[in-house]
């Protein structure tokens, strides 16, 4: 006998909250809700780790914070060019984006 009722089928993807939800750091807009100030004491309040604050002269973006053991490895030059190269195209001015910065340094050398 064939049954009129809908059958449903629910999928769960669950994973532990992580507090924050930041890995790396955040690029906030020239007209975001929020400023870097509040953003940076949320933070300290959050986590023990600290996050480095760069400032950005764009009409886009007005600065960044990130993660100070990735800052260490980077320049700010090379991340505020990698930002204006290819974040800034992707966001508006009022938003704040999270991102997430794969980095890996190659080191050879001839002994």
């Amino acid at each position: 006998m064939l049954s009129n009722e809908p059958k449903f089928l629910i999928t769960a993807k669950i994973k532990e909250f992580s507090i924050p939800p930041i890995t790396d750091g955040l690029v906030i807009g020239k007209n975001a809700a929020i400023g870097v100030n509040a953003l940076q004491k949320a933070l300290k309040l959050l986590i023990p780790e600290e996050f480095n604050h760069i400032e950005i002269q764009d009409d886009v973006i007005n600065s960044m914070l990130i993660r100070c053991s990735i800052a260490r490895r980077l320049t700010e030059k090379r991340v505020v060019a990698f930002l204006l190269h290819q974040v800034k195209p992707l966001m508006m001015a009022d938003e704040i984006l999270h991102i997430q910065l794969d980095t890996e340094i190659t080191i050879t050398q001839e002994l």
